[in-house]
């Protein structure tokens, strides 16, 4: 996105007729529920309590120059409405949605984000990672050579993460991908815990005192 079409977003944002909140779903399936969603929105005719509904993207600029959108939070989509029995249950009772974040169960009506925090989650962030630069030649094919990324901590340590909308927030390391320097971090959000996709260079471990 330019500066224009991030500042309409935020501008949307900021004039939204209801309050935002967050739905769960399965991880990899987002736009098939956020198409369900609007259908079902459509066909129970709710377009007057649920206005809105989103998945937020940023752009993934890699070394080459190429630009891709990536799910920030995968597994969850944002969606604007006005809080009442019957829109709760057309949400919650839509294919593919598991449930409201922030919500303590049995009936209980999710908390919403406040402006800040979904202006932080739904703009758009860019990150830089790092590809393949170097090519050898294996049996006469052209194949990339990958380097290998290292770290200051291991799987199962509790790192902070440094920058970004998660920054402060610790967790612990699942996984490590040394070819991407990425590093899979089990993070509580919403109240509930979530696997999160960070570069190495953008968690430090924890201090033990």
């Amino acid at each position: 996105m330019n500066k224009e079409e991030l500042l309409k977003l935020e501008a949307e944002i900021l004039s939204s007729k209801g309050q935002w909140f967050v739905v769960n779903s399965q991880t990899g399936h987002e736009e098939k529920v956020l198409n369900d969603l609007k259908n079902k929105i459509k066909a129970e005719k709710m377009e007057d309590q649920v206005f809105d509904i989103k998945i937020s993207k940023g752009t993934v600029l890699t070394k080459t120059g190429k630009q891709k959108e990536k799910n920030l939070f995968p597994g969850y989509l944002f969606i604007n409405m006005i809080m009442s029995e019957e829109s709760w249950f057309v949400v919650r009772n839509t294919p593919g949605v598991t449930g409201f974040i922030a919500s303590s169960g049995r009936g209980a009506k999710p908390f919403p984000l406040t402006v800040d925090e979904v202006i932080e989650m739904l703009i758009p962030k860019t990150e830089v990672i790092v590809e393949e630069t170097e090519a050898v030649d294996v049996h006469n094919e052209a194949v990339a050579k990958k380097p290998l990324f290292t770290a200051p901590f291991v799987v199962g340590d509790f790192v902070r993460v440094k920058e970004g909308i998660n920054a402060g927030e610790e967790g612990e390391v699942s996984s490590m991908d040394f070819e991407k320097g990425v590093a899979v971090v089990l993070i509580e959000m919403f109240g509930r815990y979530t696997n999160l996709e960070i570069s190495f260079e953008n968690v430090e471990p924890v201090k033990e005192y």
